[in-house]
């Protein structure tokens, strides 16, 4: 990827303290023409992981927050254990403005680079899905408390071009399941959360998208 295109400027550049970070994106028409467009969760296919990989660099955040030319590259990870799901309530501190009140299911957020990996130096697919999974594990650490590490099964790629979030933004989704219900929002300024079984979702109240589109893909026990 050329230096123009990972700085290249858009109008109305944010001022914002996060502006700038260097974050994972992909070209959405790209890919989308490489793949097909669809709605909620599509399951990963090696034509998916080489498509995201090749067509994916780091750009500030600032260029893209409200460009729907590119996707934006979210970890969102999902804990269960023993018949319950860790559910979250976004609050008023909440970066994202526009999820702020919803209910969600997802923990993470965006990728930043990891040198260890090599890439984007060198794009083979392997180095790409390293450098994702390397991301989602700094999210896990960076958002939740929890005594180790959960063994993580991977369940694919969530995307919903019908809200504002949605289209600047494609999700990676993890389940990660817990032998004991044992787990903290580490920034509780921002979300409070807790555990709930999974029969209950329904009686909670207003899911963002994302988490809606996910919890009519998944069976959960």
């Amino acid at each position: 990827m050329s230096e123009r295109e990972t700085e290249r400027s858009v109008p109305g550049k944010s001022t914002e303290p996060f502006a700038e970070e260097l974050i994972l994106a992909v070209d959405a028409q790209a890919v989308f023409e490489t793949i097909g467009k669809f709605r909620g969760l599509r399951k990963e296919t090696p034509e998916v992981w080489k498509a995201l990989a090749s067509r994916s660099g780091f750009y500030r955040r600032s260029m893209l927050e409200n460009d729907p030319a590119y996707k934006q590259l979210i970890s969102y990870t999902v804990f269960v254990s023993k018949g319950h799901i860790f559910v979250m309530k976004r609050l008023k501190a909440q970066a994202e403005s526009r999820l702020r009140g919803l209910l969600s299911v997802g923990v993470g957020g965006h990728m930043n680079p990891v040198p260890e990996t090599g890439w984007p130096g060198k794009r083979a697919i392997y180095r790409f899905k390293a450098l994702v999974h390397a991301n989602i594990l700094r999210e896990i650490r960076e958002e939740v408390i929890m005594p180790w590490t959960p063994p993580l099964t991977f369940l694919g790629f969530l995307n919903d071009d019908e809200t504002e979030v949605g289209r600047v933004h494609l999700g990676v989704v993890c389940l990660a399941t817990l032998a004991q219900p044992l787990l903290a929002i580490r920034e509780s300024d921002k979300m409070v959360g807790a555990w709930v079984p999974v029969n209950q979702l329904h009686d909670l109240g207003r899911f963002e998208s994302w988490s809606s589109l996910l919890l009519s893909a998944i069976k959960l026990r």
